[in-house]
């Protein structure tokens, strides 16, 4: 069977724990391994400097017109920002839609109906249930006298269910264990690998080419003149969208306020009238429910008492 390079293997349980062997390798050995491992960061460092000079290069590279486009964005990002959440925007557009909104609500024709129909149907429900709990309690006791004296008087045989015997089985668990898997490793090509990735900078182009432009004075130029323009640009659209978006979402909140204070004026005054009629009907029906419930009970009670 082929031996199959310890490197490989590691890089296959890189996602999980390290196994067979993979997190015995000493790479400073003192020797072999250790200049491997050396080799590899510098192989990574080198790399590290050429993406780094590259970087620089392009961001040296770039003109006043690119600093002033550049600029121009960043600027219209940061004065939308200021114009959408400033005191002129979302925060002004909400005050006054809210207001419109609330007066609206308060007017809603279907305001007073919608409450008044749902007041009457929860307090059709909760007065039934009322009057039905007051009456069910005490009319039960009294069936249950009834209901005993009745049964005393009938007598019947009664015979308990025989007992049922159970039996479990068990089955004994399985116990297994996997053996120990280990390969032979490439211990050069695998330290050597490791010292490369140590040592490997994937930043490096980027932290060259922001130095680039650092140094680039037509750019810095052209960005922060972009910047100025831009930044006006933006904080004026920001401000007219946060102050439309923010009235909508006002108008909406004040129109669910007031169309809420509408329903529960009608709501409550609904409610109160459905409850007390529906009670008188719970009350008379809890009384027959618990008469006939309790009745039934002690029949059977006395029965099984013989």
């Amino acid at each position: 069977m082929a031996r199959v390079p310890a490197w490989i293997a590691c890089a296959g349980l890189a996602a999980v724990a390290l196994a067979g062997g993979c997190d015995r390798l000493d790479c400073f050995d003192g020797g072999p391994l250790e200049r491997a491992y050396r080799a590899g960061q510098s192989e990574a460092e080198a790399a590290n400097r050429a993406d780094f000079d590259r970087g620089r290069a392009d961001g040296l590279a770039l003109s006043r017109d690119d600093g002033r486009r550049d600029g121009d964005a960043a600027g219209y990002d940061a004065g939308y920002a200021d114009g959408y959440w400033g005191d002129a925007g979302y925060d002004a557009g909400y005050g006054a839609g809210y207001a419109a909104g609330l007066g609206d609500g308060a007017a809603d024709p279907f305001a007073c109906g919608d409450g008044a129909g749902a007041g009457a149907a929860d307090g059709d429900a909760d007065g039934y249930d009322a009057g039905w709990a007051d009456t069910y309690g005490p009319a039960y006791d009294a069936g249950y006298g009834d209901g005993w004296a009745e049964g005393q008087q009938q007598c019947a045989s009664y015979a308990p269910a025989p007992a049922v015997r159970r039996a479990a089985a068990r089955a004994p668990a399985a116990v297994g264990a996997a053996p120990d898997a280990s390969v032979d490793p490439e211990a050069l090509a695998a330290c050597e690998r490791r010292g490369y990735r140590a040592a490997r900078d994937s930043t490096a182009y980027d932290r060259g080419f922001a130095a680039g432009v650092a140094a680039n004075r037509d750019y810095q130029a052209g960005f922060a003149a972009g910047w100025d323009a831009g930044y006006a640009t933006g904080l004026r659209d920001g401000q007219a969208d946060g102050y439309g978006d923010g009235w909508a979402d006002g108008y909406d909140a004040g129109y669910a306020d007031g169309y809420d204070a509408g329903f529960a004026d009608c709501y409550d005054l609904a409610y109160f009238r459905a409850y007390w009629d529906a009670y008188d009907a719970g009350r008379a029906d809890g009384a027959d429910a618990g008469y006939a419930d309790g009745y039934s009970d002690g029949y059977s009670d006395a029965a099984d008492d013989c």
